[in-house]
């Protein structure tokens, strides 16, 4: 995944750009993914979801700071 959104923020941004752009698509793109997959987990073992909303915005913050910036720096760093 990774490296497939490298190729495409590549292909469309000039490299002097594209890291200023991949960091933060990645970012945004694990806090849904995080958010959405709480929602769906506190849906399924019927939670309530207002009272548990400020955990799950929480655990998304959470999953795109380490899955999306320090992922994508790895990645980059591997790279």
């Amino acid at each position: 995944m990774y490296g497939k959104l490298w190729g495409f923020v590549n292909h469309y941004i000039d490299a002097d750009h594209a890291l200023a752009v991949y960091l933060p698509i990645l970012i945004v793109g694990w806090t849904i993914i995080g958010t959405l997959f709480g929602l769906g987990v506190c849906s399924a073992i019927r939670i309530d979801l207002i009272q548990s909303l400020a955990d799950i915005l929480c655990a998304g913050g959470y999953a795109g700071i380490f899955l999306g910036l320090f992922g994508g720096i790895l990645y980059l760093y591997r790279k």
